[in-house]
């Protein structure tokens, strides 16, 4: 009679259709797939004014609340199922949570029970046994973890259940009594393949708010000196953190700034609340990285994750050393900015290419620290000061680097573009146009053209101001990482230099590197400044108003007097890089001279939906082109190869690739050094490539401005490309009416 009741209840896991075991069901979170209730009140179509859209950290949050997001899955099925599902139709408006992946109608948002619990509401640990929470899936990638066999794939949309999954750490079952086994429904969970990353729920106690003063004058003295040390309301705060050492754990802790990388910040951001405790995962537009901070201060073995650009990251450092946290946690990159130099010198890349987030938590798991200098900015104001200009600099303190002159210009003009119509840089691509188009502008004004006459340099005592007016530098760059500009090396390497050291962003030195406008064109193709010193404390004087930026942070800085100084060294992670195999080395047939590979493109809502797919991935995906490398080549120089693969891809598909083309090729003409053999690539006003003679002056067609004109004869010799005003002209326009259409 036992076995028949067992096999009974193992049947009973059909929970669409039977009505026993709703107890059980109840205690693991599967209310809602148990059978429909009787009667429910009728629900409006409207939109639901209560709607938790961001984690809850005030007095009221409740837990289990779902984290509801807008989605795009108009045609998906409502969790709920068509028996309890108030608005049986497909084109009510929907919402997604984050936190466990379900679609409901907005109106049937009150009828569904809560999700699984990310705190616990004691501040006695009675139990640290986490449950699973088991959701069904109506669509499941991946196998079985009981049987081993794909999930079934409908083209569709299914009503029927084919899977129940874990939304802790993602296990996934049939729905099938021979899969899903009765004991799995009070199972613990392990949290998954992220076990070492994830806070567990245990640790996040919600703390009750202290009495008032009235009550607590019945208490002991004792008591009252213990409550207005520790329960005084102004210092208490509705959570607290109670965790567990283990030398095993390694807690992560994501900032994401959903405003870095186009639509990028947002995606990243619910991607993580569907992986990590979404009482993790930081919404850095909502504010409370202070509060954030100050929470999660006492964890051992913590590190911080940075998904944005470079100033979120100095943001993240700079209230790091408000806190005097100590040890202070490392922070890792997710590059979602444009430049990126600081993630490029970490290894993390220049930008976020839509790899699997699962992949970046085990890079910020493994990767090891590193120090970074980080240094103080120390302006002193000239007592005469100009009407124009500001007195104090956008940040105080640089990791990256501080400049003047040109770039900083360039710099300058875009933020104030920006600034005043913000709704025309939505793309990186257009951005960089812009940049192109500012820096043609700058260089045919001549703006920076006496930057060294107004200056005075002074690193470690050593005057550097004659050697700066000798080569009239148009920009002068105070480095602190190896990168600058968007991944450029300008300081370059040092190996057959003996007067400097290789660069590091560890060692209490600051490189000062000088630019001309052949030099910065120099940069794209490999070339570097002009190194002046290697030092541990600059003094900068400026005796008219310049352009400078600080990390990428630009103003126009009136005559002062700065000092670079040494402030402190931060914990960084740094992106391991991975080990090629070695068996198949002492095989000199094993690997070939060069490998031909074939790119393809797909997009990561694909990617996650057919994973273990390999023909369908295949089938479906889009040709870009095909790279040759050599057959040695790591993972990371052919992730460089098909970066560079996919810009080429998209430009020439855009319509102002010619437009792009041709301002490269002007800032390659200052520094391709010619043979006498070669003839200069002439480009004239119809976009034209045309070869010419060295000794031939441009024809009476091609009329030469005279700055063009100075630059030809001076640089003639030296370089292949030369390119007409008129081009010159027409590029610009083409630049410049991107932004105003």
């Amino acid at each position: 009679m036992e076995k028949e009741t067992l096999e009974e209840k193992l049947r009973g896991l059909a929970f669409r259709k039977q009505t026993s075991y709703r107890k059980a069901i109840s205690r693991s979170g599967l209310q809602h797939l148990g059978p429909p209730q009787p009667s429910l009140p009728p629900v409006s179509n409207g939109p639901n004014k209560d709607l938790r859209t961001f984690v809850d950290w005030t007095e009221n949050a409740v837990n289990g609340d779902h984290l509801w997001m807008e989605t795009s899955c108009s045609g998906e099925l409502c969790y709920l199922g068509e028996d309890t599902c108030l608005l049986k139709t497909k084109s009510a408006p929907r919402r997604k949570c984050a936190a466990c992946k379900i679609v409901v109608h907005t109106g049937c948002i009150e009828q569904l029970e809560k999700r699984q619990h990310v705190f616990s509401s004691s501040s006695l640990r009675q139990q640290n046994i986490l449950r699973h929470h088991w959701v069904h899936r109506r669509r499941q990638e991946g196998k079985c973890r009981q049987c081993g066999k794909s999930f079934q794939q409908k083209f569709f949309h299914s009503k029927e259940i084919i899977a129940i999954s874990c939304s802790w750490c993602k296990q996934a079952f049939h729905n099938k009594v021979t899969c899903f086994m009765l004991h799995q429904i009070e199972e613990p969970c392990s949290l998954g393949a992220h076990a070492g990353v994830i806070v567990p729920p245990s640790w996040i106690i919600k703390v009750r708010k202290p009495q008032n003063s009235a009550r607590r004058k019945k208490r002991t003295s004792f008591k009252r000196r213990t409550s207005k040390k520790g329960l005084d309301e102004s210092k208490w705060r509705p959570f607290m953190l109670k965790p567990l050492p283990s030398p095993l754990m390694k807690p992560i802790l994501v900032f994401v700034n959903p405003k870095s990388g186009g639509n990028q910040g947002a995606k990243v951001l619910q991607m993580f609340m569907w992986i990590l405790n979404p009482r993790q995962v930081f919404d850095l537009s909502q504010g409370g990285l202070r509060e954030a901070l100050e929470l999660y201060r006492k964890v051992p073995n913590l590190r911080i994750l940075a998904c944005g650009g470079d100033g979120t990251v100095g943001w993240i450092l700079s209230t790091l050393d408000e806190l005097q946290m100590n040890p202070q946690p490392p922070v890792a990159v997710l590059p979602l900015g444009t430049g990126n130099d600081l993630a490029r010198t970490l290894n993390w890349g220049g930008g976020y290419t839509d790899e699997p987030v699962s992949k970046v938590l085990c890079h910020v798991e493994d990767g090891s620290v590193v120090q970074l200098d980080r240094w103080n900015l120390l302006v002193e104001n000239s007592a005469v000061q100009p009407e124009e200009g500001t007195q104090k600099l956008p940040l105080n303190v640089f990791n990256n680097y501080f400049s003047l002159g040109f770039d900083a210009h360039v710099t300058l003009e875009f933020h104030e573009s920006r600034e005043a119509n913000p709704e025309k840089f939505n793309s990186r691509f257009r951005n960089k146009m812009f940049y192109a188009g500012a820096a043609f502008s700058d260089f045919l004004q001549r703006s920076s053209r006496d930057l060294s006459k107004h200056v005075r340099v002074v690193c470690d005592g050593t005057d550097l101001t004659p050697k700066i007016q000798e080569l009239k530098f148009q920009c002068i760059v105070f480095l602190n990482i190896p990168r600058y500009c968007a991944g450029t090396m300008p300081w370059g390497n040092t190996g057959d230099h003996r007067d400097f050291e290789p660069q590091r962003h560890d060692d209490g030195c600051i490189e000062v590197i000088g630019f001309t406008m052949a030099s910065l064109a120099a940069l794209q193709v490999g070339g570097h400044g002009e190194r002046l010193h290697q030092c541990r404390e600059v003094i900068l004087t400026t005796f008219k108003t310049v352009p400078v930026q600080v990390d990428g942070e630009p103003c126009r800085l009136a005559p002062s007097t700065l000092r670079i100084s040494l402030r402190n060294q931060a914990n960084m992670v740094q992106k391991s890089k991975r080990r090629t195999s070695v068996p198949l080395l002492n095989d000199p047939h094993a690997v070939p001279d060069r490998l031909r590979l074939r790119v393809n493109r797909i997009s990561l809502q694909e990617y996650d939906r057919l994973q273990y797919d390999k023909e369908r991935l295949r089938d479906i995906s889009i040709p870009v082109g095909i790279v040759v490398v050599r057959g040695d080549c790591d993972l990371e120089t052919c992730r460089l190869y098909i970066d560079r693969l996919q810009e080429a891809s998209s430009c020439l598909s855009s319509p102002s690739f010619s437009a792009l083309l041709l301002l490269s090729s002007f800032l390659l003409c200052f520094s391709l050094p010619a043979a006498p053999s070669l003839h200069p690539l002439f480009i004239d006003h119809k976009l034209q490539w045309e070869c010419r003679d060295l000794h031939q002056a441009p024809s009476t067609g091609h009329r030469v401005h005279y700055q063009v004109y100075d630059f030809w004869v001076s640089f003639c010799r030296k370089s292949l490309v030369i390119i007409s005003f008129e081009a010159i002209c027409y590029i610009y326009n083409i630049s410049k009416s991107l932004y105003n259409a």
